[in-house]
């Protein structure tokens, strides 16, 4: 496992963890990965996944243990359906950056059990495919209370998808 020797760092507070970049470079970084640096590494502040696997397991690891966290970064991610209902055990998550995301999550929970983050204040998505009307309506429902919302070299967008941003306050 990776990650033991990292956990060893108890005060580590910003870190970046690269899963998979190329055909060339292949690491598997799944939700076992996410939850040893949950449960050892729970002074994080600021944390970037690029290229990991994982689903809910893996997120609600960190949300539940790293309860300093105020900024998540998810750069091509491979997670499973309904990984982004782990968001809302992140309770001092502030900002949210997806980037460079094929889909954002195929099948987010039903809007009525889906809950928000408190904290959430700033949603940054650059580069995304925005065509999953399911999944951005369930980031939407997860970002109700953002003031910032940044939308930068995406696709997909249509009228429908700019009805869902209503739900943000």
């Amino acid at each position: 496992m990776p990650f033991h020797g990292i956990s060893a760092c108890k005060n580590l507070q910003i870190m970046r963890i690269i899963g998979f970049v190329s055909s060339c470079s292949y690491s598997t970084i799944t939700d076992i990965g996410l939850t040893i640096l949950a449960r050892n590494c729970n002074r994080l502040v600021k944390l970037e996944l690029n290229g990991c696997e994982g689903s809910y397991d893996g997120i609600a690891a960190i949300g539940q243990r790293c309860v300093m966290l105020e900024e998540l970064t998810i750069s091509n991610h491979r997670f499973y359906e309904g990984w982004s209902a782990g968001l809302v055990l992140c309770s001092c998550l502030k900002t949210l950056r997806l980037e460079n995301c094929k889909h954002i999550d195929h099948d987010p929970r039903p809007s009525e059990n889906l809950g928000y983050c408190m904290a959430l204040d700033n949603l940054q998505l650059v580069s995304c495919n925005l065509r999953d009307e399911g999944g951005f309506h369930g980031l939407m429902m997860l970002s109700m209370k953002i003031r910032q919302l940044v939308i930068e070299d995406c696709w997909g967008l249509n009228d429908e998808i700019f009805n869902f941003a209503a739900t943000c306050r």
